[in-house]
C-alpha cells in the first residue's frame, strides 16, 4: 500500500512541474528509443494530451533550442518518446506562441485517402497514355518489277521509316500492363538494277501503314518493362519506277497497291530517362500477305521496259524484321 501511495505522490507532484502538450498530427508515435526506427509503444490521436517535463517548457520561454523528442510516458507508464514537430507546448504563457498550433507541410502520419475514393480501390483507377516515335530499319521484302530484260546486277538496299505508336491502358487492366491503340508508320527504300544493254532502273518503294496494336508489359521494374505486342496493318504501296538509256531517254510509271500485314513485336523501356519519358528499343516482326501494284500509266517508250512490259508489280508473301529505337511520353 505505501508503494501505490508512494507512486500516486510522485506522479502528483511531477504534475506540478510539468506542462502538456497537444497532438497536432493525425496519428502520432510514442516510441520506446528516441529514434523513427523505434519500436511504438502506443499512438495518440490529434488533439490528445501528453505529458511534457517542466524543463521542456522553460526551454521555449527561454528561446532556446527545442530537443527533437521529448520524453513521457506510455498509458502504462512506460518511458516513451514523441517528436518534438508533432506536438504543440502548452504553457499558459506568450512563450507557447512560438510554437505553431498545426503541423507545418503535409502531415507525415496522415495515412487517409483523399475523397472521393476511386471505385476501382484499392487499384490504380489513373487513365495513361502513351505516345511512341521511333526510327526503324528493315530488310528489304524485295518483290522487283519483271523487266523484259537481262540484267547484270541489282541491288537491294535496307528499308528505313519512322514509327509512331498512341495506345491507352485499357479499362479492365488494374495493374497498368495492358494497352490498346494505333500504330502508324511510313518506310521507304531504294532499288537499282543495272542492265546489259547499259540501262538503268531505279525504284523508289515507299509504304505507309496503319492498324491497331495490342501491348503487355510482361516484364515490370522501377525503371525497366519488357513488352510484347501484336496487330495487324492495312498498307499503301507505291514504286515509282524510273528507266534510263545511255541516250538519256528516260521514262516513270507509278504502281501502287494495298495489302495487309499481321505483325508480333517485344520491346524494352527504359523508364523516365527524362521525366515522363521513356527510351525504347526493340524489334517488329512483318508478315506482307500476297498483294498486286498496278499502274495505269502508258509507255512513251517501249525499248525501255521492252515489248511485252507488265503492268503489275506481284508480290508473294514476304517476312520482314525491323528493329527500332526512339522515345515514348506517357501522359
Amino acid at each position: 500500500m505505501k508503494k501505490i501511495f508512494l507512486l500516486l505522490a510522485v506522479f502528483f507532484v511531477s504534475d506540478i512541474f510539468a506542462y502538456d502538450g497537444i497532438i497536432i498530427v493525425l496519428e502520432a508515435p510514442l516510441l520506446k528509443e528516441p529514434s523513427l526506427n523505434s519500436v511504438v509503444l502506443q499512438t495518440l490521436r490529434k488533439g490528445s494530451r501528453v505529458y511534457v517535463p517542466n524543463e521542456i517548457g522553460n526551454l521555449l520561454s527561454q528561446d532556446e533550442p527545442m530537443p527533437e523528442f521529448i520524453q513521457t510516458y506510455d498509458r502504462v507508464g512506460n518511458i516513451a518518446y514523441i517528436p518534438t514537430r508533432y506536438i504543440k507546448l502548452i504553457t499558459h504563457e506568450v512563450s507557447e506562441n512560438k510554437m505553431p498550433i498545426s503541423y507545418q507541410g503535409a502531415d507525415p502520419t496522415d495515412y487517409r485517402l483523399e475523397e472521393p475514393i476511386p471505385s476501382t480501390y484499392p487499384f490504380d483507377d489513373n487513365s495513361y497514355i502513351r505516345a511512341s516515335l521511333s526510327y526503324s530499319i528493315a530488310n528489304n521484302i524485295k518483290s522487283p518489277y519483271d523487266y523484259d530484260s537481262h540484267f547484270s546486277e541489282q541491288t537491294f538496299p535496307n528499308e528505313t521509316g519512322v514509327k509512331l505508336v498512341l495506345s491507352r491502358r485499357v479499362e479492365f487492366d488494374n495493374y497498368d500492363r495492358y494497352y490498346f491503340g494505333f500504330v502508324g508508320a511510313i518506310n521507304t527504300t531504294n532499288n537499282e538494277t543495272l542492265f546489259l544493254n547499259g540501262n538503268v532502273a531505279q525504284e523508289n518503294r515507299s509504304v505507309i501503314k496503319l492498324g491497331p496494336i495490342l501491348t503487355f508489359d510482361a516484364y515490370k521494374a522501377e525503371k525497366l518493362r519488357l513488352t510484347i505486342g501484336t496487330g495487324f496493318t492495312y498498307n499503301y504501296h507505291k514504286s515509282l519506277m524510273t528507266v534510263r538509256d545511255g541516250l538519256a531517254n528516260s521514262e516513270q510509271r507509278i504502281f501502287s497497291g494495298y495489302s495487309l500485314s499481321p505483325f508480333t513485336n517485344t520491346m524494352l523501356q527504359f523508364v523516365n530517362v527524362f521525366p515522363h519519358t521513356d527510351f525504347i528499343m526493340g524489334a517488329d516482326l512483318n508478315l506482307y500477305l500476297p498483294h498486286t501494284q498496278t499502274t495505269k500509266d502508258e509507255i512513251t517508250f517501249p525499248q525501255l521496259w521492252g515489248e511485252n512490259a507488265p503492268t503489275q508489280i506481284q508480290a508473294g508473301m514476304k517476312p520482314q524484321v525491323a528493329f527500332f529505337l526512339g522515345f515514348q511520353a506517357k501522359y
